[in-house]
């Protein structure tokens, strides 16, 4: 869950990567990553191919010992951010495969529910002839004796 020591977000791109503001924020070891110390024991022990980690809820890629990459995969609800996404891993004895796939921002979301109560309700009206006698309510009471 937590990211291996980094000073920052600040080497972060992408579209759902921290913004601009939250890359100037330090991190605070051991409490947004591990430790340096703590780091550097579980790359000598595990030798890891792929660390992926998730806690600062915003995408990174971050490159240990210039081979070992580590993926921050930013959150997979609307709480923590408009544009939320997840990863599909393919994972291998010899290789891995990452896609990030993204799920539809939550204002369009908002977008469509009121596109379509709006529709909904035109619909309705209409059914009903509500507009038909709305009309006909409004042009009556304006003519001229």
């Amino acid at each position: 869950h937590y990211p291996l020591y980094r000073v920052s977000d600040a080497e972060c791109t992408g579209e759902d990567s921290a913004s601009a503001e939250e890359k100037k924020l330090l991190f605070r070891e051991k409490y947004d990553t591990l430790s340096l110390e703590a780091s550097k024991k579980l790359l000598w022990w595990f030798h890891p191919r792929l660390v992926l980690s998730g806690h600062t809820h915003s995408a990174c890629m971050v490159l240990h010992a210039e081979h070992l990459p580590e993926i921050s995969i930013p959150s997979f609800n609307w709480r923590n951010r408009n544009n939320p996404s997840f990863l599909l891993a393919s994972i291998t004895a010899t290789d891995f495969t990452l896609s990030k796939c993204f799920l539809p921002r939550e204002s369009t979301i908002w977008a469509i529910y009121l596109t379509a109560a709006v529709v909904m309700a035109n619909l309705i009206l209409f059914h009903f002839n509500f507009w038909q006698w709305m009309m006909h309510y409004l042009i009556n009471k304006h003519k001229s004796i």
